[in-house]
């Protein structure tokens, strides 16, 4: 088994990992943007591949440049692990996680979000490593494990913000990062959705760090917003947008529209 660490001088030793929807039919749309890989370099970001046949690698960066919605100065963000190799006994990323806890142990120490679908199946892997479940926002918790106890603990810097816009009325915001063809596609495929829905959409791009931690959305680098109300972070085809809607108590948020959409 071997190793590889890719940042901005070694990112011609292999393949770029790609943490995007696989699709066979589309292939190279599910790759990273490389301005953005670049960029993220640049701000302190490794990879960490194993080399095997399929993907399995870890992704971590200063917390100070995470795209979250996270306050942890001093400590290490992972962006993600992924392993799509078989790993039954967890081998492959353990590997991985030892190995950024070790490059990283003169930092603060390690902070992971996960989505709570995502935590519930890994909880064990996490807690079994040392990692404490210490905060929450809706749909997301946030794990923290410490190499320095006398420093403060990670926190979100959520509550969720107000996304309104003045000149847009209960209309859809989408904030993005540019981070691949496959994010922009469906960004654009949903702007046309809300639109046949009636909806004004304006699209904000998000250009740094700080601004993904104030977009409020939990996801940082993207997020769905009607008339400052955040509503989802994840990609929709119709059915998904159409359900989405459809859920929504539109009475509630808007109350001074109750006469027109009662009934």
């Amino acid at each position: 088994m071997t190793l590889i660490k890719l940042n901005a001088n070694t990112i011609g030793q292999g393949t770029l990992p790609c943490v995007d929807l696989k699709n066979p039919n589309s292939p190279e749309l599910f790759t990273y943007n490389r301005d953005w890989l670049m960029d993220r370099f640049e701000e302190g970001m490794v990879i960490i591949k194993i080399d095997t046949a399929k993907e399995a690698f870890i992704e971590y960066v200063p917390a100070e440049q995470a795209w979250k919605p996270i306050y942890a100065p001093g400590f290490t963000f992972i962006n993600h692990v992924v392993v799509e190799e078989e790993d039954p006994e967890q081998w492959l990323r353990s590997e991985l996680l030892q190995k950024a806890e070790t490059n990283n142990s003169k930092s603060n120490g390690m902070v992971i979000v996960l989505e709570n679908q995502d935590f519930d199946r890994d909880r064990d892997f996490y807690l079994q490593r040392g990692y404490l479940e210490h905060a929450h926002i809706p749909g997301f918790t946030m794990l923290v494990k410490k190499f320095r106890l006398e420093v403060p603990v990670p926190s979100f810097t959520l509550p969720i913000a107000e996304k309104t816009n003045p000149l847009n009325p209960h209309g859809i915001t989408i904030s993005y990062a540019d981070q691949s063809a496959f994010v922009n596609y469906y960004i654009h495929e949903m702007k046309i959705i809300f639109e046949d829905m009636g909806f004004d959409v304006i699209l904000h791009k998000v250009h740094t760090p700080e601004e993904a931690r104030e977009s409020g959305s939990p996801y940082g680098t993207f997020g769905v917003f009607m008339d400052g109300h955040f509503l989802t972070h994840k990609l929709l085809n119709k059915q998904g947008i159409e359900n989405l809607i459809g859920s929504l108590d539109l009475n509630e948020m808007y109350p001074e529209l109750k006469y027109l959409i009662a009934g």
